[in-house]
């Protein structure tokens, strides 16, 4: 349960980051340097999140669900 709440607000993270950086982006009469800080924070946390994603799945934290080649 504690993962998929970590999964949750790594997500709602990203997603302010996200918006943060188009804040900055549309606002245009702050420092440029201001959206490329907040996009850059975007990618890394998004590189964490799918390795900490991933990690979860190898470990047996989560189980993906989807396409089932068996049947």
């Amino acid at each position: 349960m504690l993962v998929k709440i970590l999964i949750v607000l790594m997500l709602f993270a990203i997603i302010f980051v996200l918006f943060r950086g188009l804040y900055f982006l549309v606002k245009g009469t702050g420092n440029p340097k201001k959206t490329v800080s907040s996009l850059t924070w975007r990618i890394g946390l998004s590189v964490l999140f799918i390795g900490l994603l991933i990690a979860a799945i190898v470990m047996g934290y989560i189980e993906p669900h989807g396409i089932n080649p068996n049947s």
